[in-house]
């Protein structure tokens, strides 16, 4: 449960020998199962400590892809990300107030291009930083929602990233489980180390030295 401190509960199960959890974590939405201690009550929805020191979990079992929920699960897991986003709105909103002219990302967002992404990086520098979503959704003419703008590309990230074909995927807010479907599994997994990335494409061909492509 490396780097979520609090997981929504998406489900649970109880058998004679154990108690288990399904759950989204609230700081990268990390989808996992975990075996609970005998003597807790969890129910879907509650919001639970995670970590070797949670009075709740007795073991992380397994990370999930968005494809190994079920329908249901699948339902609660798109009411939980907009509940964390929300209760987590200042992180959100310094996404927005991180984003320069130099190195922005604002254009991975849903209908924002690197066109209005511009728009909102000279309206920040004129009138200063973002406070919340409302204060984005007033000054920003074109955004009808920020908040919604986050929970989508969340969405997006658990469900389409992951059965990416070609490149290297953007995750902006996600730590994400690559599909079990055969369709995806015949690609290379996404690979997070830079160093071993490098490595990839030079066996491909992709190099002709370290950091410069040459098709």
């Amino acid at each position: 449960m490396k780097n979520e401190n609090f997981g929504f509960v998406l489900s649970t199960k109880e058998s004679e020998d154990k108690k288990t959890a399904r759950i989204i974590g609230t700081n990268h939405f990390t989808l996992m199962d975990l075996d609970l201690n005998d003597d807790v009550d969890v129910k879907v929805e509650d919001k639970i400590p995670l970590g070797k020191d949670s009075e709740f979990v007795k073991q992380e079992r397994a990370h999930l892809s968005y494809d190994d929920l079920s329908k249901d699960q699948q339902f609660k897991t798109e009411k939980a990300i907009d509940c964390i986003v929300v209760e987590n709105e200042p992180k959100y909103v310094k996404f927005f107030n991180e984003q320069s002219k130099e190195a922005s990302k604002l254009h991975f967002l849903d209908g924002i291009s690197r066109k209005l992404g511009s728009k909102i990086l000279t309206e920040k520098e004129l009138n200063g930083d973002f406070e919340s979503f409302e204060d984005i959704d007033n000054r920003i003419s074109f955004i009808e929602s920020s908040k919604d703008l986050i929970v989508k590309r969340v969405l997006y990230e658990l469900i389409e990233l992951p059965k990416e074909k070609k490149g290297r995927p953007s995750y902006l807010f996600t730590v994400v489980k690559r599909s079990n479907k055969k369709e995806v599994k015949e690609y290379d997994e996404f690979v997070t180390d830079d160093s071993r990335f490098i490595e990839m494409i030079k066996e491909k061909g992709l190099l002709e030295k370290e950091g410069k492509r040459i098709r």
